[in-house]
């Protein structure tokens, strides 16, 4: 849940989701609507997919728990070698590391060498090389705390650092070999299609967005004759999206799609953006 996502914003969720699927076998049983609605609104859908695959897969293995093996673990739906290696350190003490870019940040600035940091698969293969036995995953959460919450990205808070008479980055931070792009400004057209307290929602979306979720009908250009409720934008992967909202009384003709009463239409699980854009209704 906290990847790409603050933990502030996770834990609300990560409560709800351990009550509502306290194991692997009540989390493998439910049906995937369940589950999407209880992510409902942490975004990256992707995750929860992963997740209600990994706890069927789990129940399929000998002695229906998550190996301790790396090796074994990365073999997993939505486990790869950051999540394997945190996995094994911290809940089964193998020496493994757990390398996110948090670690990245942290090795990087102090292995850096003329104002510049090793490439990524050097930073990684160094990380391997100090996990100790004892504690590993003590070792690995001291790391990424130490990205998260002292060397940050852009003010690191170098005074304040355990490492500050070591590091030969804390006067010029290293360059990176490349930076991340700006987001893609994309526009839409979100359209609120109601009938007395009914809504009509569909699973189409031009750009196959959120593909299991139900949607508001979006469109490239507006609508005839629509009213403007107003206007949101919210990030999705690379892009930035501004939607307009219209409220319009038809569906348009070339989308499929059903009507949801209130009842239903609460019990549906629509991406945050969508059920923002609801709010707008007067």
């Amino acid at each position: 849940m906290s990847q790409q996502t603050r933990i502030a914003t996770v834990l609300p969720y990560y409560h709800r989701w351990l009550r509502r699927f306290p194991s692997w076998s009540a989390l493998a049983r439910a049906p995937r609507r369940a589950v999407l609605q209880i992510w409902e609104g942490l975004g990256y859908y992707r995750r929860a997919h992963f997740l209600h695959a990994l706890a069927k897969a789990v129940l399929r293995l000998p002695k229906r728990q998550l190996p301790s093996d790396p090796k074994q673990l990365i073999l997993l739906p939505g486990i790869g070698h950051y999540t394997a290696g945190a996995i094994a350190s911290i809940a089964f003490g193998i020496a493994a590391p757990a390398f996110d870019g948090n670690v990245a940040r942290v090795l990087g600035r102090l292995l850096a060498r003329h104002h510049r940091a090793p490439s990524q698969k050097k930073l990684q293969a160094f990380a391997s090389t100090i996990v100790p036995r004892k504690n590993p995953g003590l070792h690995n959460q001291a790391l990424m705390e130490l990205g998260a919450l002292v060397c940050l990205p852009k003010i690191p808070r170098c005074p304040q650092c355990p490492l500050r008479s070591v590091c030969p980055s804390q006067n010029k931070l290293p360059q990176s070999k490349s930076s991340r792009p700006k987001p893609t400004v994309l526009r839409e057209n979100l359209l609120i299609v109601q009938r007395g307290k009914s809504i009509w929602l569909t699973r189409q979306h031009p750009a196959n967005r959120w593909r299991t979720l139900s949607l508001l009908p979006t469109v490239s250009a507006p609508p005839k004759k629509p009213i403007l409720l107003g206007q949101l934008t919210y990030p999705y992967t690379r892009y930035r999206i501004s939607a307009k909202v219209y409220l319009l009384p038809r569906p348009p003709l070339a989308i499929a799609g059903r009507w949801f009463n209130p009842a239903a239409l609460r019990q549906a699980t629509l991406p945050a953006p969508h059920r923002r854009a609801l709010s707008l209704l007067p």
